[in-house]
């Protein structure tokens, strides 16, 4: 089923009421038990549609949940230093980064379901990379940056499809700025910009929902709430 036609960075964090179900003494062992999710539903704003014009130098901040990725028992675990030039996709990420983490991890304890969410993350990994082949073709010329307010982060990645997840979203924070830069510099509409990144938007959305098992609203249903 395709998945529901709006923007994806709007996402209602859901990460302060999730429950971490799988007990971590019980996921390091090979005779995994796995406690399933209960479905959940999110709900969609477009509150991160807005180019920021932050100004300043990059600041060092947070992740949510920082609890919750340490307290998993993970067979692997590697330390990433990451700086992300646009608040937006800053905030997606300090936003979702560990509660997703986890709940992917969790999930991928089933072959079958870890081949949905791998789907999924390929999905989302080829549609940033078409948008960067296009964006890097268009005629914008030098950018001013300078505006940008970039956000340093350090990102634990437990899982081989999160490391995906975090090299596309690296390629997406890159095109989201010179996106943002020309909009602001009058080159593109807003309207253009978000027609550009709906793919991506919509391909996230769908790789978040499959990897911790959230249910989405129907078509109809998100059109209904949107007044379309």
């Amino acid at each position: 089923m395709m998945p529901p036609i709006s923007d994806l960075f709007g996402i209602e964090c859901l990460a302060n009421s999730l429950i971490f179900h799988a007990a971590p003494d019980r996921i390091a062992g090979n005779n995994v038990s796995v406690h399933t999710p209960p479905i959940q539903t999110i709900s969609i704003d477009d509150s991160l549609l807005t180019a920021t014009s932050d100004d300043g130098d990059s600041d060092l901040v947070a992740l949510k949940n920082d609890h919750r990725i340490e307290n998993l028992r993970a067979r692997q675990r590697a330390y990433v230093d990451a700086t992300f030039e646009a608040s937006p996709i800053a905030r997606v990420i300090r936003r979702d980064w560990n509660i997703l983490s986890v709940k992917l991890y969790i999930n991928a304890l089933s072959h079958s379901y870890r081949q949905q969410i791998e789907a999924d993350m390929t999905e989302f990994a080829t549609q940033v990379h078409e948008t960067a082949t296009d964006i890097r073709l268009m005629p914008f010329g030098h950018l001013e940056r300078s505006w940008l307010r970039p956000r340093s982060m350090k990102i634990q990645v437990v899982h081989p499809i999160t490391g995906m997840w975090l090299r596309s979203m690296r390629t997406l924070d890159e095109i989201y700025a010179i996106l943002i830069c020309a909009e602001k510099t009058g080159l593109i509409s807003a309207r253009k910009r978000q027609a550009i990144m709906l793919p991506c938007h919509l391909s996230y959305l769908a790789f978040k929902c499959t990897a911790m098992k959230i249910q989405l609203k129907t078509s109809d249903e998100l059109l209904t709430a949107e007044n379309l």
